[in-house]
């Protein structure tokens, strides 16, 4: 995961500080007020060695690995907790540090067992590497190492060696700081402190795979991939999660052939490093017994069996089907529904396929879960990134933490910097406790809430919300200087008509506000804009008559519907 990113607090809108000389090593850059020394440092190719520093999380300044010399300050402050100051001159590599480096590996080694062999970490341990790179090379300790049961399963998807832990408290913090669930902490005292969970409450998180990636050493290890591969064996690429629609951007790893581990890739316009669980195990769905990979056909007269046919038997059949669809019915009789997890490419040459070729616009990216794809292109459009800058973010969908647990974790991340969070929800979900305001309708009667929240007067009770949560949540509106809305279905049984009589109400009393579709899966907005949906052509440009046809045709489309499917 990368660790050069920006400041955290750079301001949004508004014109950067000036710059502060620093001089490190020699070498002296320009860092903004309020950076740590320890980031400055790196994005000026100066690396100090770190175990519980991580970028995306509050410095703590707990393993002292980072510890510097600065000139005219007494000791060795951390590199990590210490800002900079403008004419600030610090030595990474001086005799003091030095040797405060190697006492401080000499003392995480005491206790740590040198099974690097057989440890899931070997060959990509920040552990190992720190210690070969800034370590003594030897240890005058010689007493014997702590024994614990190694490993213990904490969840049906984390192991953990107690032996291995360097309490850096990475994993804690997470848990507690990140994600809101401090389902693992620290026991003990002394010696014996140690990470373990709470009796009775297993590692029940939705975000428990990224403690493993977080982990400096091999003290939480994923169970899928255990024993599975090393480092060196591993080729890699990076991609996109389709588990569902934030698409977080990922590293998948693989080892003869097989798919053994995905890694999440700091994306700071998308994920920041972080995966759910769905999309970092899902990789195990490929090689399920059950999964379909070959063509079958059913066999005729037993509606309960299939035979393997080839691709070329398969691909015939249906263009033979499909030419009698169209010889008999016409265009209108062939739909094509189209995978919501295809790339923009798939989307766009089955949108051609089925609108140019075939000349139907039966087609849909969307099952029952949408909302009118007309109405999406339509809008403003904002990003994740547009969401959590903004001032006040309007929430009305399904539960963040359930369906899109990534975007949760951006939208918690924005509520603690001071975003006011606007929840419309028939039932409270996994952000109401950091939503500002959280307007609990009756379910289906999204839209009279909506109406009574921007409409003029005093507002009563509407659709089991108080008037006092209604007048709360106009008072944040009208205070707001910029206004994202993050709009879907909460639920297969809510009405498409609600939320989208919602959005347009909003659009129309806030014209300057953007707007977020959760679509729930995959790249259907993607595949939206490619004209996967029906009324709409590539770009969003609406189905029926006009100068639309003659471009596209121009284009290599042999016709292009004149009606709306």
């Amino acid at each position: 995961m990368a660790e050069n990113l920006p400041n955290e607090n750079q301001t949004n809108g508004h014109a950067p500080p000036a710059a502060l000389n620093v001089t490190v090593d020699g070498v002296t850059f320009p860092a903004q007020p309020g950076e740590l020394v320890i980031a400055a440092a790196e994005r000026h190719g100066v690396y100090i060695p770190r175990f519980c520093w991580h970028p995306r999380m509050k410095p703590v300044g707990m393993c002292r690995m980072c510890l510097v010399e600065v000139e005219g300050m007494r000791g060795l402050p951390p590199a990590c907790t210490l800002p900079v100051a403008d004419g600030m001159v610090v030595h990474t590599q001086s005799p003091t540090v030095k040797k405060a480096q190697d006492g401080v590996l000499e003392f995480l080694l005491i206790n740590h067992p040198l099974d690097c062999p057989v440890c899931d970490r070997g060959g990509e341990c920040p552990l190992q590497d720190t210690t070969v790179a800034f370590g003594p090379g030897e240890s005058r300790f010689v007493e014997e190492k702590r024994h614990y049961e190694k490993p213990i399963p904490i969840s049906d998807l984390v192991l953990l060696d107690r032996e291995r832990c360097i309490l850096c408290a990475r994993c804690t913090r997470f848990a507690d700081e990140i994600v809101g669930d401090p389902l693992i902490s620290f026991t003990e005292r002394g010696g014996g402190t140690q990470v373990l969970t709470f009796p009775d409450e297993p590692f029940a998180s939705y975000f428990s795979g990224n403690t493993v990636e977080l982990c400096p050493v091999g003290a939480l290890l994923a169970k899928p991939y255990r024993f599975r591969a090393r480092p060196w064996d591993l080729e890699q690429d990076d991609s996109t999660c389709t588990t569902c629609a934030v698409g977080c951007r990922t590293t998948v790893q693989s080892s003869g052939d097989r798919v053994v581990r995905v890694l999440g890739i700091d994306s700071d316009a998308v994920n920041h490093g972080w995966l759910c669980d769905k999309g970092r195990f899902t990789h195990e769905s490929l090689e399920a017994d059950d999964r379909v990979l070959t063509p079958l056909r059913r066999v005729a007269g037993n509606s309960g069996q299939f035979e393997t046919v080839s691709w070329a038997e398969a691909l015939e059949e249906v263009a033979d089907r499909i030419r009698d669809a169209l010889a008999g019915r016409g265009p209108s009789s062939v739909a094509v529904l189209g995978g919501a997890r295809c790339t923009n490419e798939d989307a766009y040459a089955w949108a051609k396929l089925a609108k140019g070729v075939l000349g139907t616009d039966n087609v849909d990216a969307q099952l029952a879960d949408g909302v009118d794809p007309v109405l999406v292109s339509a809008l403003a459009p904002a990003t994740i990134d547009d969401a959590c800058a903004a001032d006040v973010v309007v929430v009305m969908g399904p539960d963040l933490k359930e369906e899109l647990p990534v975007l949760f974790l951006r939208v918690k991340a924005a509520a603690q910097r001071g975003a006011k969070i606007i929840e419309l929800s028939p039932v409270r979900t996994g952000l109401s406790q950091y939503a500002t305001t959280t307007l609990v309708y009756r379910p289906g009667e999204l839209a009279a809430v909506t109406d009574a929240l921007v409409a003029a007067g005093d507002p009563g009770d509407v659709a089991g919300v108080s008037g006092d949560e209604l007048r709360t949540a106009r008072e944040l509106l009208g205070a707001a200087s910029s206004i994202v809305v993050a709009y879907g279905r909460s639920s297969l049984a809510e009405p498409a008509v609600g939320v989208e009589h919602s959005v347009v109400r909003l659009a129309e009393t806030f014209p300057s506000a953007r707007f977020l579709p959760l679509l729930r899966r995959g790249n259907v907005r993607g595949a939206l804009a490619m004209g996967l949906a029906p009324g709409l052509l590539p770009g969003g440009i609406p189905v029926g008559p006009g100068d639309a046809g003659p471009w596209f045709r121009a284009g290599g489309w042999p016709m292009v519907p004149t009606s709306a499917g």
